[in-house]
């Protein structure tokens, strides 16, 4: 006849054997329901990556032909509508100026960095605005410094998601992962390596 003590170990043992494998699978299960949820209304997104110049980024002094769009999508984890009075509080916070019906992020010298639209078509984004998708869009041939544009630009998404209980995703809306960030930023080398090459040509 086991004793009582034996009892709870072989109880306390089960829990913690349970508690590992609900850690160890969570993040799997995570990634799957947010698939999931992107899939379900994928029919709504802007298909694939964007087209370049869907977004019309251009330098209005000097017209730019060449553009290398990184997008990133915040998808409501729950796919539940965002509260748009918060959305737009939360974008007005990170100093970001409403045009057309998108929200622009400026460095210090007027230039833009970035834009941030709704991931369902049209992408407007106002007070009446229904979605559980927000899009962001970095052009690297109109940033100044395309490396710091990205890092500003995946600081802005990682607190918008976290107040916004966001699920951050690529271009192909599965969930942003480190070697995704790090292909990113090696792009973004790319573009600012080629840019001192013209810079030291002209």
């Amino acid at each position: 006849m086991p004793s009582n003590i034996q009892i709870i170990l072989v109880a306390g043992a089960a829990v913690l054997f349970l508690v590992i494998l609900y850690l160890f699978f969570r993040p799997l299960f995570t990634r799957k329901l947010l698939q999931n949820s992107i899939d379900d209304s994928q029919s709504m997104l802007f298909e694939g990556e964007l087209e370049q110049g869907t977004l019309e980024f251009q330098d209005y002094d000097n017209l730019i032909q060449e553009q290398e769009l990184i997008i990133l999508y915040l998808v409501s984890m729950d796919k539940s509508n965002f509260d748009m009075n918060q959305v737009l509080t939360l974008l007005k916070n990170l100093d970001a100026k409403y045009a057309d019906g998108f929200f622009s992020y400026k460095d210090l010298s007027g230039k833009e960095l970035y834009r941030i639209a709704s991931g369902i078509n049209p992408g407007l984004l106002e007070t009446g605005t229904e979605t559980h998708v927000l899009l962001m869009a970095l052009d690297l041939y109109q940033a100044n410094d395309p490396i710091k544009a990205f890092e500003i630009m995946l600081e802005s998404a990682s607190s918008i998601s976290e107040k916004l209980h966001a699920s951050i995703c690529d271009s192909a809306k599965a969930p942003l992962s480190k070697q995704m960030i790090e292909h990113l930023k090696s792009k973004a080398q790319e573009i600012s390596h080629l840019n001192s090459i013209k810079n030291i040509s002209a």
